[in-house]
């Protein structure tokens, strides 16, 4: 495997610096061009030929995109698989490259195998095997979930069927950042070669200990809403946060640049539709400022972590808070919806007496959930 994946990563490179000279990005024309040329100097198969010139056109038009054109040099030890060519399972087992594997992993998908590929990490190959899954049909019945969203405690989240409450905390992902980050300035301001060396090796830990929390985070988050009941989940719609930080502190606007609240709710996304579940966005404005039992919104109503309301005197842990505020809200879209026929934005806030915290409230009628 290491002989033919280190012959595939050259011939990439050598195809990628052809592109990059000629700027075609059509596979079909560099695969009239050039196939029989990279058969006869790099040996490689012709279904991995021919995966190769769809590749290589694939990272130059993501590069076009972005409105950059920069010489794409190919390092990792990966390489892409046509499943039936390059893959292959029967009843004798699976092979790859036209030699017997053995899969080791607790569950392996029956059916809907697709194009995956092979990387390796350290001495060890992995498979990334890309199959097909069933998506149910939205579920109509069922609670909703509100889900607060945050830097010190990842996801916070209340249902309307019962009083429990979801708690996944950020420190842990704070932390090792934290460190991890603190190791490579250590490390870069030694700038010897056994260091650089160090940081070649160091280079997307922080990346894969953020992905791996944010897919525990999202899978115990919809494991939560599925005990619970839920039809749907709905989180803060908080898509211009980074803008919102600029005026803030040097530090806060960090951590908030650094937040993966889009990477998230991604994991989010495609978890809770595997089981028939539906994620909504909704407008975050003044929903950890808002109380729930009276309706009454002052920014004096949060102190950290504690939530107490100056009116009527409710207590609360401030995130548990903004979950319920931001289920409630959504639940105030549907009824405005079923009475005007369009979904119109509450209020978002008002110190009037019959609307609630303009959240709840919809044509003088409290929303029960």
């Amino acid at each position: 495997m290491d002989v033919i994946v280190v012959s595939y990563l050259a011939a990439a490179c050598w195809v990628s610096k052809q592109v990059f000279e000629s700027k075609e990005l059509n596979s079909n024309r560099l695969h009239r061009a050039f196939y029989a040329t990279v058969r006869e100097k790099f040996g490689l198969p012709s279904q991995l030929t021919c995966s190769l010139f769809r590749q290589v056109t694939a990272s130059y038009k993501t590069l076009k995109a972005l409105g950059k054109w920069d010489l794409c040099i190919y390092k990792r030890p990966t390489m892409p698989l046509t499943y039936g060519r390059d893959l292959l399972r029967n009843r004798k087992g699976v092979t790859i490259l036209g030699k017997p594997v053995t899969l080791q992993h607790p569950r392996i998908p029956e059916s809907g195998w697709k194009d995956s590929k092979v990387k390796r990490v350290g001495k060890v190959w992995y498979l990334c095997l890309a199959h097909e899954v069933e998506i149910p049909e939205p579920k109509t019945e069922g609670c909703i979930v509100g889900v607060d969203m945050g830097i010190k405690r990842m996801l916070v989240a209340t249902n309307s069927a019962n009083s429990k409450t979801f708690f996944f905390h950020g420190g842990v992902l704070n932390h090792r950042r934290a460190c991890i980050r603190r190791t490579r300035a250590a490390v870069q301001s030694v700038g010897t070669r056994s260091a650089r060396r160090l940081l070649r090796r160091m280079s997307g830990n922080e990346a894969a200990v953020t992905v791996n929390l944010l897919h525990v985070a999202s899978k115990q988050l919809v494991g939560y809403a599925v005990e619970s009941g839920a039809r749907r989940i709905v989180v803060e719609g908080l898509g211009n946060v980074r803008d919102a930080s600029l005026k803030k502190g040097k530090d806060l606007r960090s951590k908030v640049h650094r937040w993966p609240y889009a990477q998230a709710l991604f994991f989010l996304n495609y978890k809770a539709a595997a089981v028939g579940i539906s994620v909504e966005k909704v407008n975050p404005r003044n929903t950890s400022r808002g109380c729930s039992a009276c309706g009454y919104v002052s920014a004096s109503n949060r102190k950290g972590l504690r939530f107490c309301c100056q009116k009527c005197g409710h207590k609360d842990d401030a995130d548990r808070q903004a979950s319920k505020n931001i289920r409630l809200r959504s639940v105030l879209a549907l009824q405005v919806s079923d009475k005007t026929g369009s979904i119109l934005k509450a209020p978002q806030s008002s110190d009037s007496s019959d609307i609630v915290s303009g959240l709840f409230v919809s044509h003088g009628n409290l929303v029960s959930v």
